[in-house]
């Protein structure tokens, strides 16, 4: 057997849609190959190196760290005219190679990136120690110069490169795929070798594993590209030689030079990089008078203690104390600083920030220094669970900000520590089932409905769905497998073809992102720290969030918490009302009448409550104070939710709760009976089997990531302790004199429970804000879903649930006023008024300028008056906008006539304005008299359907009416209605002494699984998959009353799909199910119903004579014949003119209902070619 090749040129999937060499799979193979080394030469990134790095280091082979950099003339030119880019290998020494190799990559991104990330070589002569350097491809600068029979040109760009690098660092790289340009060059490039006194190199321009995998790397260049893979592409292989060679393959091509073959092995004994984690590396704080960083934390701490508890008592000092000791001694006061600091800088400045996230919250510095706003005395939490001598990583304080200020605080740390030391942090998108299919199946042509047939049957799989891949669906042994799926990857040959590629290529990183949260801070600048790359303006890291915190980097997550930003503006609007400033700090957690709305299940709106299940829990669980509300929220979650019955019995009555020991008692005790936090698991290590802190978070970090092979050690240890060289290390259960038996159950218990329990630490923070928005809701309910409405402005689905929580707590919406309006929703007496800036095509920015005039000069008298003193803030679109939805309703006319007379008001603005700016004098400024004032043409008003639905478009709802309005006897017809369903009657509802007044339950009109028979507006719906993969439908109906859900199983959905539309009148047939607060029709039948108009129209106007002008070319014949079907389906009084070229004739149809046609002509004729005049 000949010996291994080691290559040397070899691109991962961190090329980006253009390797895919997949280092999981790379590896091994190289293993299997023999050879002691291979190294990563990704296309202009240093992305894959820790991963690359590791899993060589793993498998025992030597990883060469490299990049195949682009390097141009200029690098900071940002055209290609005399500036054409090259490839070049570096491949990293040595640490200090490493370091300019990073500060390369760095730099091309930063600096130099145009198109693609680059060089040049007045850069890399500054940071060239430690690299070796290869000539590169034929997309290299020497075999670029060869090929234009610039012999003298290469050699001279090889002696440049040659005299930057050390002796014997720059080799001459000899490729051969079977591509005649190669063999042409390769004599000249031993020649130059020759010449200048290097050696040549052999590499195999490595971008897939297998010979195999050309047609699959062949596809990802084609998705890469956006071609298909039957037309030309330059940058697709014409050959199949790309892959992993042996010595064997190689010599076959390479053998007439040998130096070459055996050139690697000398390379790689030179390259030894190595890569230390977990090594903190901490900006320096810095602290005023003189103090070191422990001493300033310190004082900070006692500072803070005094402000939280008034008293400092000895449980406090020796729980600060402790802390602060493991703080210190492990180095990371700097730390604490840090993050003190910029939340400091938040409270400060109005920002606000959450009362903590994870285990941090169980931190009494924390607490003090106001990090953090819960008290963990009080509720028992653990600092160990955060931090304790034996974690290895660093300590991580995720922080929670106001949603629309983030930004700001992100900026205060970028301008105190620099911003050379700040970066964000890159995340990666990859092709994932679906989308991998989708892709793979446009480059083969494969047309949208046979696509269709293949992801149809792919479906989300939950909590599992990361671990459910393309070949377990196509696997008949995997219960995840797709019948349908199975049947058409056997059946039909392209299917195959591009569900096979599919699979190959799923889970290839195809994009780079940047992480929503994540900021590192830096000790040293960060081009001096780690590869950098940049997305849009903002520089990110080129290495993932976990290999950051790995390397032992400052990573923060600066998370953006939308119910901060509802909480804020809520305290807001009640100030601004009320003159109440509502201090949470001062009132406290304690509200019996905050509890009493958490225990209706009122709770949309509530953090942390809004589900349906929570809800019905919290109805159960009915909680009295925070241990309660902290336990609710940990409770309802999986694993845990198997006891909330167990725990509601044990509270109702705890005398029935059985502890396996009466140690357990004073643990549980506040979960009655019943295992909910993690922070319980560690006590119970510690009182009963004499675990110190840190050994018990070690027990729970066992336990919760079901570390399999160290379970049974672990449970040794705590029935029998551990005994290390005669010295009892932990006495164990049996040691403290629980019996063996008993221990064993209650590790199994502990085993069983711990794995799902929540973080205590993390349920507090979360119960404290829940609790926040709760209290607002219960006392200040108007401002409060005024405040929730405004932050999901941009989410329909939102803002039309909360609107239906509007109606439940008897909140009138009130309709958008262009003189009473807001810019947002806003609280007005005992309603909310829509805002402006909701409207659809009407911005924010428009609004705040109408609002600007309207403070200043006062309300607006009518509609010329409002568009000649908003001249220019609002565009056509924008001002129909505002009609459609009835902003405008207040200047006295109808719709119809509005929309009628604006244009012409805009003309007559537009020449008053330009006669004013050229100083012309009209007549009645020369007789000193008032122009006289604009004359309305009057019109009918839309009918109400049709003026609704354009209200709808605009507004997202329906406010001043509802289409069904007048058709409550054409409900006879039906056997059901919303307003049949029994009311939900709260606890509370009842009056304080049962025992006296019997409630008498109300008679149900409607029974579950009953036959009904109903009709209404089809307000929205949604195709979805059930776990066999076949289609059902869930939608809402909405009729005069209220609205109920309708779900549509496969067979019905077959048979209604056609008349699913949404805003459609529907009449339903099908089966109520009636299951506690959970109400829907399961549809057996789906219908149109078409209702007769029954609109009580307004007096005929005296003066419309609008007239629908339509211009068409002479090439339109087919448009001319669309447009008359159309015309004929809206029979009205309204003449038509249509214009062909110049011609202009008057048509015979007369047409009706002039907005909803000229918009429904649009799609056919263009805007430009439709008015009413």
């Amino acid at each position: 057997m000949s010996k291994p090749f080691i290559h040397l040129h070899v691109h991962t999937e961190y090329s980006l849609l253009d390797g895919a060499a997949r280092i999981g799979r790379l590896i091994p193979r190289v293993v299997q190959m023999g050879a002691p080394a291979v190294a990563m030469t990704d296309h202009g990134n240093l992305y894959g190196t820790i991963q690359f790095w590791e899993t060589c280091k793993k498998a025992g082979i030597k990883p060469i760290i490299g990049s195949e950099f682009y390097v141009t003339e200029d690098m900071h030119r940002r055209d290609s005219r005399n500036n054409e880019m090259y490839h070049l290998i570096l491949l990293a020494k040595s640490n200090e190679g490493y370091k300019n190799l990073s500060k390369l990559s760095s730099l091309s991104f930063v600096e130099g990136y145009y198109y693609k990330p680059r060089i040049d070589l007045n850069l890399l002569e500054k940071h060239s120690e430690g690299l070796i350097c290869l000539s590169a491809c034929l997309a290299g600068a020497i075999p670029r110069r060869l090929l234009a029979n610039d012999y003298e040109g290469a050699k001279s760009y090889a002696l440049r490169l040659k005299n930057m690098f050390a002796e014997g660092d720059f080799y001459i790289e000899l490729q051969d795929h079977g591509i005649p340009e190669q063999a042409e060059i390769n004599p000249l490039l031993v020649r130059i070798a020759r010449e200048i006194g290097v050696k040549c190199v052999a590499t195999n321009d490595v971008h897939y594993i297998e010979k195999s995998d050309s047609k699959m790397q062949d596809v990802m260049i084609c998705i890469q590209t956006n071609t298909y893979i039957d037309e030309p592409n330059p940058m697709r292989f014409d050959v199949e030689e790309f892959y992993l060679k042996t010595y064997d393959e190689m010599a076959e091509r390479l053998g007439w030079c040998p130096e070459a073959l055996d050139t690697p092995y000398e390379i790689i004994e030179k390259c030894d990089v190595t890569f230390e984690f977990n090594k903190y590396q901490l900006p320096k704080y810095p602290c005023p008078d003189g103090l070191t960083p422990p001493e300033y934390l310190r004082k900070l701490t006692y500072e803070g203690l005094m402000r939280r508890y008034g008293q400092i008592t000895d449980e406090i000092r020796e729980r600060a104390e402790t802390e602060l000791k493991v703080i210190i001694d492990m180095g990371f006061s700097e730390y604490y600083l840090i993050v003190w600091d910029f939340i400091n800088y938040a409270i400060s400045h109005g920002i606000p920030v959450g009362a903590g996230r994870g285990s941090g919250v169980g931190s009494i510095v924390a607490y003090a220094i106001e990090i953090t706003n819960v008290d963990p005395l009080k509720y028992n939490l653990i600092f160990e669970r955060f931090l304790n001598v034996n974690r290895t990583s660093m300590p991580d304080f995720d922080i929670d900000f106001c949603y629309n200020r983030r930004g700001e605080v992100i900026q205060y740390v970028k301008d105190k520590y620099g911003e050379d030391h700040i970066s964000q942090i890159i995340t990666f998108g990859r092709l994932k089932r679906k989308s991998a299919i989708k892709d793979v199946a446009r480059v083969f042509r494969l047309p949208f409905s046979d696509v269709s047939k293949i992801t149809k049957n792919i479906v989300d799989y939950g909590e599992n769905d990361s671990k459910v891949h393309i070949k377990d669906l196509i696997n008949p042994e995997s219960p995840y497998a797709v019948k349908e799926l199975i049947e058409q990857y056997n059946t039909y040959p392209t299917y195959k073809q591009v569900i096979d590629i599919a699979m190959q290529l799923e889970g290839m990183p195809r994009n780079t992102g940047m992480h929503a949260a994540g900021v590192v801070i830096y000790k040293n600048p960060a081009l001096d720290t780690i590869p950098l790359a940049k997305n849009g303006d903002e520089v990110t890291t080129q290495f993932t969030m976990v290999e950051v915190e790995r390397l032992g980097l400052l990573k923060m997550d600066f998370l953006a918490l939308m119910t901060l930003t509802d909480v804020k503006m809520a305290h807001d609007y009640v100030l601004e009302r009320s003159g109440v400033d509502v201090d949470f700090k001062k009132i406290g957690y304690e509200d019996p009448g905050t509890f009493e709305l958490i225990s209706t299940g009122n709770t949309d709106g509530v953090f942390q409550l809004e589900s349906g299940g929570m809800k019905k829990f919290m109805t159960r669980l009915r909680p009295e104070n925070m241990e309660d509300l902290i336990a609710g929220i940990s409770m309802y979650r999986p694993g845990p939710m198997a006891n909330i019955d167990t725990y509601l019995e044990n509270r109702k009555d705890p005398t029935q709760i059985k502890y396996k020991h009466p140690a357990l008692e004073p643990i549980l005790k506040v979960t009655f009976g019943i295992i909910v936090y993690q922070e319980q698991a560690m006590m119970i290590t510690r009182v009963l089997a004499g675990y110190d802190m840190t050994r018990a978070d070690k027990f729970r970090s066992i336990i919760s990531k079901k570390k399999m092979d160290q379970i049974p050690k672990e449970k040794q240890v705590f029935i029998y302790g551990l005994e290390e060289n005669g010295v009892v290390r932990i006495p164990g259960c049996v040691r403290n004199g629980i019996p063996a038996e008993v221990a064993e159950s209650i590790f199994n218990e502990m085993q069983s429970f711990a794995q799902y329990a929540f973080n205590k630490s993390h349920a507090a923070a979360y119960a404290y804000l829940a609790y926040e928005t709760a209290y607002y809701k219960r006392y200040y309910p108007t401002e409060f879903m005024a405040a929730v409405i405004n932050n999901r402005i941009n989410n329909p689905k939102d803002i039309e649930k909360y609107l239906q929580v509007l109606k439940e707590l008897n909140i009138s919406l009130l309709p958008p006023d262009i003189n009473k309006s807001e810019p947002l929703f806003y609280p007005e007496g005992r309603g909310i008024r829509y805002g402006l800036a909701c409207i659809k095509n009407v911005g924010k920015s428009a609004t705040e300028k109408i609002k600007e005039e309207r403070s200043a000069n006062g309300e607006f008298k009518d509609l010329y008056d409002f568009l000649e003193r908003t001249h220019g803030i609002l565009n056509k679109r924008a001002i129909e906008s505002l009609i459609k939805g009835g902003a405008l309703d207040c200047f006295g006319l109808n719709r119809a006539t509005l929309m009628a007379n604006y244009e012409e008001i805009l003309t007559d603005v537009d020449r008053r304005n330009k006669l004013s700016s050229s100083n012309q004098i009209n007549i009645f400024d020369m007789l000193g008299e008032e122009a006289a004032p604009y004359k309305y043409l009057h019109c009918k008003e839309f009918n109400n359907r049709e003026k609704l639905l354009m209200e709808k478009e605009m507004l997202g709802m329906y406010i001043t009416g509802h289409p069904l309005a007048g058709y409550e006897e054409d409900f006879r017809n039906f056997n059901f209605n919303t307003s049949m369903l029994p009311k939900r009657r709260d606890e509370n509802d009842f009056e304080e002494d049962e025992s006296i007044i019997e409630d008498i339950p109300e008679e149900s009109l409607v029974e579950d699984n009953m036959e009904v028979y109903t009709g209404g507006i089809l307000a929205d719906y949604a195709i979805k998959r059930t776990k066999d993969s076949k289609e059902m439908a869930v939608g809402i109906l909405e009729d005069v009353y209220d609205r109920i859900e309708l779900v549509l199983f496969s067979r019905a959905l077959e048979r209604c799909k056609r008349y699913l539309e949404k805003d459609t009148l529907v009449r339903v047939k099908g089966r109520l199910s009636l299951r506690d607060d959970d109400v829907k029709i399961t549809v057996d039948e789906l219908t149109p119903w078409d209702l007769a108009a029954k609109d009580v129209e307004p007096e005929e106007p005296v003066n419309d004579n609008r007239t629908l002008c339509i211009r068409l070319f002479s090439g339109d014949n087919g448009k001319y014949e669309r447009v008359c079907d159309i015309l004929r389906a809206h029979p009205g009084r309204y003449p038509v003119k249509i214009q062909v070229d110049k011609k202009v004739f008057l048509h015979n149809i007369r047409v009706g209902n002039l907005e909803a046609l000229q918009k429904e002509l649009i799609g056919i004729v263009g805007s430009e070619n439709i008015k009413i005049i």
